[in-house]
Order: structure tokens, then C-alpha cells, then sequence
């Protein structure tokens, strides 16, 4: 899908209604070679797509707010309440991890068509339905590729292992990788070790954009991460906060992969949780404003999705009101990636916060309808192969929709 398509959609969206979607698989543009750095389009800006939105056909704040929620269930299945999120419109995507596709295929199937058909049956948008899938020693999927680490991906089979990843993920009703890793690797002892590309940002750049291209070829949306860069972490931020003291123009040199790839539909960009003092960081990447208003436009050309880094990691602990300051600051996505109470609460707050002012809903609108047009590139296309259907029409405050009100959390055994 061009990226005026993905704007329709999100237009169509914003107006409350959800475009029919051919079950024809349709796949995004595909992703040009690095070695004809592409002229790429600039995406509509996001404060513009917001201003279509009306104050008489504007969904409810809390719908709008619950298209940024990345959410994920504990166990092989998504609990009652998990599901009342999901059609409550509490949730825009779900994240899986092993645990949760244990089962194969078959069952990976069976539980991604639940979690879509709650969300039409709320009137929801299609979820984002994501995994990380990277290869190697990052596979969520053990019965897909790319079986090889992306360290011993060469030019000749990225874009294949891409591919046959791709239409594993939409084979089952995933929309989104989590992969590919953007980051060059620079230090020795690294934590990335095997999941980089390599050392050289040409070498990551046409590797890592091979791969994302295979991926759109099969309808896939994928991830370049972790921006600005993590290859010269010594500690990784999901265990510790980490700093990164290297010069704006090192860190810079590092944005080839964006560059090539960054702008493309079906593209997101996951903003590291690391402090870049030379990039005007005091705090973590992920709730600097400075990062998505100068850094990210200037490496990619355009204004991709963002995706934050798990929010619940031990990198950010030690900060206030994450979720609320990434908003503020540009992300699109919150990520939560450790429990199923965690995205929950966040909702709550955040909602909370939003009604009292302190979230503009300006900012929400902007993030939802950015998400909207990603949905129409990536989710159609995999929500139709699992059968699910994808019209919908999301209820606006005045309609009879799902309640806003749904059952307390249940726990969940691991």
C-alpha cells in the first residue's frame, strides 16, 4: 500500500469507519535495495492526519488511548478479561512470547483469531498482533525461520530469510516483527553478540533493509531497533539503565539502516531506552522529545511509527511517569512486555492523566491515526488470511458499542 493508502485509511478511521478490505492479500511497497538509496516520500504528518478528526466523530478518549497499548497475556491463552480489554478498545496490539505459542501453529492460529474477533466484535480496529523474530538467539517462534542469527545473514540470503519469516508470521495471523536489529555493532563485548548485523553501517544497513524488504513482500510490517543505536552498549537497558557516551556526529554515522528503510510503509522504529548525553538525552532516549522532533525525522527522511522498548524494563525504573513523557515526548506505541497487569495499569493512569490535561488529546489523536494508517498497510492483509474479517466500525461516544466498563483483572497462572 502507497503511503496516500495508508493515510486514507487512517482519514476513513478518524471519521469512524473502517474501509472494506478485499481478502485478496495485498502486500506494502516493497522496501528499496541499499544500493540505490531510495528518494522516499515524506508520510503525511501526523499533526495534520489529527486534525481530521471532529469533535462530533472523534471515538472516546479511551479508545483513543488504547490504540497505543502493546499489550501481552500470560500463559497459551488470553484470559475472559484480557479479551474485555481487547473489545472495551483498551488494547491496540498484542505482543507474543514463547510461552504463548507453545502450542504450534495451529494453536498460535486459534488464539490470534480470538484476540481479532474480539476486536471486531467491540468494533475495535484490527489488533497489531507482533513477536520478535529476529533469528538466532531472538526466535519466539521455534518452528519458523530465520533459524541463522542475522551476524551470519550475507547480502545473498537476507532478504530470503525475510521472506520465509514473513509468510510464517502472516501464515499464522502476525503482523508485525519485531526485527529486524538496526544497531552496528562498535564494541567488543557488546550484549548484542550475535543479533547485529555487523560492524559496519553499510554492511547493517543493506543486510538489515534485505531482511525488512523480505518481510514486506509478505504483508509484514517490521521493526528497525533500537534507536538512535545500542551497538555501543556494554549493558543492556533491559537489565540496568544505561549511557552511551559517544559524540552526535558516532552516533549519526550509525543511521544508515534508517536512512534506507525508515520511511517505508509498513516500517516501525523502536526508540532505545538508553540516556545519549550528546544528542541532548538527560533522561532516556524514549522520553526526550528532542529524539522524535530533530533525530529521528533527520535519519529517516519521514515520520515512521514509533515503538517504545518494553516500558516495564529495569533500564527505566528508575523514572517517573514513563509512559506519560514518551507520550508527551512523540512515541506512538507503549510496550508492555513483562505482565499482563502491567498494561492495565498503565491504561488506567494514563487515562486518568489524559482527562485531568496532562496528556493533550491532540498528542493521543496524532499517535492513533498514525497507528491507524499501519494498520491499514499490515493488519488487512493478515487478518484476512486467518479469516477474520476486518470491517468494522469503531463506535463513537454517542453509539451503542462495547462498554467502557469491563471485569476486574484476573490472574493468570504462569
Amino acid at each position: 500500500m502507497a503511503i496516500a493508502g495508508a493515510a486514507a485509511f487512517a482519514l476513513g478511521c478518524a471519521a469512524g469507519n473502517l474501509p472494506a478490505t478485499s481478502t485478496k492479500h495485498t502486500a506494502p511497497t516493497a522496501v528499496q535495495p541499499v544500493t540505490q538509496p531510495p528518494s522516499q516520500p515524506a508520510p503525511a504528518a501526523k499533526p495534520a492526519q489529527a486534525q481530521a478528526a471532529t469533535s462530533v466523530d472523534r471515538p472516546s478518549l479511551s479508545r483513543v488511548l488504547g490504540q497505543t497499548i502493546i499489550a501481552r497475556f500470560i500463559g497459551s491463552s488470553p484470559s475472559g478479561a484480557f479479551l474485555a480489554r481487547v473489545r472495551a478498545g483498551r488494547i491496540g496490539g498484542v505482543i507474543l512470547f514463547a510461552e504463548n505459542v507453545a502450542g504450534g501453529e495451529s494453536a498460535t492460529r486459534s488464539v490470534i483469531e480470538r484476540l481479532q474477533q474480539a476486536a471486531a466484535e467491540g468494533k475495535n480496529p484490527p489488533l497489531l498482533i507482533m513477536t520478535d523474530q529476529e533469528g538466532g538467539e531472538v526466535r519466539r517462534l521455534t518452528w519458523a525461520p530465520p533459524v541463522r542469527a542475522p551476524l551470519s545473514m550475507s547480502s545473498g540470503v537476507a532478504r530470503a530469510e525475510g521472506e520465509a519469516t514473513g509468510e510464517a508470521l502472516r501464515s499464522v495471523g502476525i503482523n508485525v516483527d519485531l526485527a529486524p536489529v538496526a544497531d552496528v555493532e562498535r564494541v567488543a563485548g557488546s550484549f548484542l553478540h550475535t543479533r547485529a548485523f555487523g560492524r559496519d553501517p553499510t554492511v547493517v544497513a543493506e543486510n538489515a533493509c534485505l531482511f525488512a524488504e523480505g518481510l514486506a513482500k509478505e504483508g509484514v510490517g517490521y521493526t528497525l531497533k533500537h534507536f538512535p543505536g545500542l551497538g555501543r552498549a556494554l549493558t543492556n537497558t533491559d537489565t540496568q539503565p544505561t549511557t552511551i557516551q559517544a559524540s552526535a556526529a558516532d552516533l549519526r554515522a550509525d543511521y544508515l539502516p534508517y536512512q534506507t528503510c525508515g520511511a517505508q510503509p509498513g516500517a516501525l522504529v523502536m526508540v532505545s531506552s538508553a540516556i545519549y548525553p550528546s544528542l541532548g538525552s538527560s533522561g532516556p532516549a524514549v522520553l526526550t522529545p528532542q529524539i522524535y522532533s530533530s533525530e529521528l525525522p533527520s535519519a529517516t527522511g519521514g515520520t515512521p511509527v514509533t515503538i517504545s522498548d518494553d516500558l516495564q524494563a529495569a533500564g527505566l525504573q528508575a523514572e517517573s511517569a514513563p509512559a506519560e513523557r514518551a507520550i508527551n515526548a512523540g512515541l506512538d506505541l507503549l510496550l508492555y512486555a513483562q505482565t499482563e497487569a502491567g498494561s492495565e495499569t498503565a491504561f488506567q493512569r494514563l487515562l486518568d492523566v489524559a482527562k485531568s490535561g496532562g496528556i493533550r488529546r491532540e498528542r493521543l489523536e496524532a499517535a492513533r491515526l498514525a497507528i491507524l494508517g499501519l494498520k491499514g498497510t499490515v493488519a488487512g492483509a493478515t487478518a484476512s488470511s486467518t479469516g477474520v474479517p476486518v470491517e468494522a466500525q469503531e463506535p463513537t461516544p454517542e453509539s451503542s458499542g462495547t462498554p467502557e466498563t469491563i471485569p476486574p483483572q484476573v490472574e493468570t497462572e504462569k
